[in-house]
């Protein structure tokens, strides 16, 4: 497979134009199989862009001292988003000085290792890959809560992963967190691949043996949670696979497999396991054949939109 260079304009050359420059790929980013170099170079230059974005704030008398602590200030795209998750976080109940600092360090550390650095540089060339709101890469690092809640994420499975008792209440601890902060409930067992947008990341309920594959478009109020049956400590929750888009407020519940590519519509609610390429809506509805693209035109790729 190729790796995310390739997939990028003009390999790993940036266009100066902002209007090019954050171009959506001409087709699926390989978020999965990429190299490490490549991340790590992609991870370069938007830190670069970063710099470059942030520089203008510098002069404000609302923004000089932020961004000054949460961008210019900081030599890695790893210490940059370990920089704004503790300005969002530093309101909350952490203690004194020592454990803040403690934590940016713990956020800075496990960001930087090869997993979670392709995690940051995936989501953040997701949420330009589907969202046209943003325009840059700074305005989703800031303001974006749904990235800023995986990041806390991919952290807390850092420690959860550790396994000592601890470890694992310091990463229960970033969940309770990253619930409060924003509204953002996941379990730190969870399993969530690169290249995964939240949203608005609003009400967004995770739970601990959920597992989402890479490419995968979430939207607020959804839940990946269990039935309520006894599972004798097997597995729970849903599987998600690559490709996915789960629709406002959807629901999907059990340890059921949602295929490769699907679409879960709005406010639908899944029990079942879904076939890839499959769009569900209501209660477990699948629908099936082709829609009619003789009255909005064949070459429209989200023609689905106009026949639910």
């Amino acid at each position: 497979m190729t790796d995310l260079a390739s997939e990028w304009v003009e390999s790993t050359v940036f266009m100066e134009s902002m209007s090019t420059k954050y171009m959506r790929p001409l087709s699926k980013r390989d978020y999965l199989d990429s190299k490490n170099s490549a991340v790590e170079q992609h991870a370069a230059r938007i830190h670069t862009d970063l710099q470059s974005e942030a520089a203008v704030l510098r002069d404000s008398p609302l923004t000089g001292a932020w961004a000054e602590r949460c961008v210019l200030s900081c030599t890695s795209l790893s210490e940059v988003v370990a920089a704004v998750l503790a300005e969002k976080l530093r309101d909350v109940a952490l203690g004194g000085d020592a454990e803040r600092s403690a934590l940016r360090q713990e956020m800075r550390s496990a960001l930087a290792t090869p997993p979670l650095l392709r995690c940051v540089v995936s989501d953040l060339y997701k949420i330009l890959d589907v969202d046209p709101a943003a325009s840059s890469m700074l305005q989703p690092l800031l303001f974006f809560q749904g990235f800023h809640a995986l990041c806390l994420h991919r952290v807390a499975r850092v420690l959860w992963d550790r396994g000592d008792p601890a470890s694992r209440y310091e990463a229960l601890r970033l969940q309770s967190i990253g619930a409060e902060v924003f509204s953002v409930d996941i379990h730190p067992a969870a399993t969530i691949g690169p290249g995964v947008m939240l949203d608005h990341a609003s009400g967004i309920v995770i739970g601990g043996t959920a597992i989402i594959g890479s490419d995968v478009y979430i939207l607020h109020q959804v839940t990946l949670g269990a039935t309520g049956k006894p599972m004798g400590g097997k597995k729970r929750h849903p599987t998600i696979s690559d490709g996915c888009t789960l629709g406002v407020g959807s629901t999907v519940l059990g340890d059921i497999v949602v295929g490769k590519g699907c679409t879960v519509g709005a406010n639908s609610v899944v029990t079942r396991p879904v076939p890839d390429g499959s769009t569900v809506v209501g209660v477990n509805k699948v629908l099936e054949g082709q829609p009619d693209v003789t009255t909005v035109g064949a070459d429209d790729d989200y023609i689905w939109f106009y026949d639910i």
